[in-house]
């Protein structure tokens, strides 16, 4: 990967904002956006995040962060991670494991993701990123599901089925590939945000929905696996992190544009 986004600042949400946590994490991403050229700010419910510029923005109490913060940023991408509490998709516990739930973490990512998905921001949800963004936008979840999650230590795969027509299946060029896969929850289609539409579902497991995108944004995707993880995928997975860049690309141009006409106009 050529860095060809250099101009590019980009938020990655995570759950602590400390430099081990970040390392051991969240590595993979900042690994993913470096190789672009891509600046990457860390989110997180529990440090500052430090802009470029110098501008920094606080968490509140609740762990979120003003949704200013947007303005400053050309995309989002909510990345992997525990589970969500029930409780925001006005559910019980039934699957979902208490010792990785964290409310911080929740409250700052449903916040963003609805504040992101109100001015069309693009938004990249990952594993917990894609659950987390569906519960944003008024979706479910599946608590618990059995043989989607990778043994400690290693990796396991299975091939996702695209749906044709969709704006995922341009993207990525094909019918079907291989994913790695890391979740116990997910969604099958009864659980999908009305604003949603599924663009890859599990095979064998065909109720289970693996990636959706919105109709009516204009980069709004959530993969069940890991694409960060390029080092052990396939080319759809890189062609899916150009594809999201090119818009925060656009995005950051149209804004541009819309600037220099204010100016002129002043």
């Amino acid at each position: 990967m050529e860095p060809q986004h250099a101009d590019l600042i980009i938020g990655v949400t995570t759950r602590h904002g400390s430099s081990a946590w970040v390392s051991k994490n969240t590595q993979n991403y900042l690994n993913t956006l470096n190789n672009f050229g891509v600046t990457a700010i860390i989110l997180a419910p529990d440090t500052p995040a430090h802009l470029p510029h110098g501008m920094i923005f606080q968490p509140d109490s609740l762990g979120r962060l003003n949704a200013n913060i947007l303005d400053h940023l050309d995309g989002l991408i909510l990345s992997g991670g525990g589970d969500v509490d029930p409780k925001y998709f006005g559910a019980e516990l039934q699957g979902a494991e208490v010792e990785s739930i964290d409310n911080g973490r929740d409250e700052l990512e449903i916040a963003l993701a609805q504040a992101a998905l109100a001015i069309d921001m693009p938004i990249f949800g990952i594993c917990r990123g894609c659950q987390v963004l569906n519960v944003a936008a008024g979706g479910g979840m599946i608590q618990h599901l059995d043989g989607h999650r990778s043994p400690k230590g290693s990796t396991a795969y299975h091939d996702v089925i695209v749906t044709p027509q969709t704006r995922f299946h341009q993207i990525v060029g094909e019918e079907a590939f291989a994913v790695n896969t890391f979740h116990h929850q997910g969604m099958d289609r009864a659980s999908i945000a009305p604003i949603f539409t599924p663009s890859a579902i599990a095979s064998p497991d065909n109720w289970l929905v693996e990636a959706y995108e919105s109709p009516t944004h204009d980069w709004v995707v959530g993969v069940q696996w890991h694409p960060e993880r390029t080092f052990e995928l396939s080319d759809p997975h890189v062609r899916l992190w150009q594809s999201f860049l090119a818009a925060c690309t656009d995005r950051r141009q149209g804004r541009s544009a819309n600037h220099r006409a204010t100016a002129l106009q002043a």
